[in-house]
């Protein structure tokens, strides 16, 4: 005897009909999955293209999904380029040229009022001292002043340099500032090396940007 051919549309008249049949919707009394993204009452992501999770902005100073934290590396992002050491050199050469100009006026008006280096009257010795005060007020105003509050000498803001936070990228202040640079008359006098130990530092610090905790980025 042979087997009749399968019908789909013949079942129990109590049998709820199969899932997926034609003009049948598959489990109508199957719950829906709040949990679930896509489904109704899921609440959306608003701040992220296609609601699903919180919005990353790549243009943050900092953010990189790769650096430690994040789960995917150990790489370190700084909050933006870091200087180069030529233009740091130069920098730092434009800032002690400020100073040198000061003593410079200062040794005209000795020589002026004296009439030669040699015999230096009382009045070209005060001259003299006068300017090395000025100098070094102009110093503190440019390096420590200035750059505490804006992250910039007059040298790198000609070069297009800022002294920032390694983890923020915000101003480190006046206080770190003056450390920084009494850390670095001692290092540069007693170790060239501080000077070109940005050459080859992963973050391009010096040891006085390292104690102070600070890098030197473009702008």
């Amino acid at each position: 005897m042979s087997t009749p051919p399968f019908d789909p549309n013949s079942r129990p008249q109590d049998q709820p009909p199969y899932p997926g049949q034609p003009n049948q919707p598959a489990f109508p009394n199957q719950p829906a999955y709040p949990d679930q993204p896509g489904f109704p009452n899921q609440p959306a992501y608003p701040n992220q293209p296609g609601g699903y999770g919180p919005q990353y902005n790549p243009s943050q100073p900092g953010y990189n999904p790769y650096a430690a934290g994040g789960g995917y590396g150990f790489n370190y992002a700084p909050p933006g380029e870091l200087a180069g050491w030529g233009s740091r050199v130069v920098a730092s050469i434009l800032d002690s040229l400020l100073a040198i100009v000061v003593i410079l006026a200062g040794v005209v008006v000795a020589v002026a009022v004296s009439g030669s280096m040699e015999t230096m009257s009382s009045g070209g010795t005060a001259a003299l001292v006068v300017a090395y005060l000025a100098a070094f007020a102009v110093q503190i105003w440019n390096r420590v002043i200035r750059q505490g509050r804006t992250g910039q000498s007059l040298g790198k803001k000609v070069v297009g340099l800022k002294v920032v936070s390694p983890e923020t990228g915000e101003l480190i202040g006046m206080g770190r500032t003056l450390g920084r640079e009494v850390c670095a008359v001692i290092f540069n006098n007693f170790c060239f090396l501080n000077v070109l130990w940005p050459l080859w530092d992963d973050k391009s610090q010096t040891w006085h940007d390292k104690v102070a905790g600070d890098i030197v980025i473009k702008v």
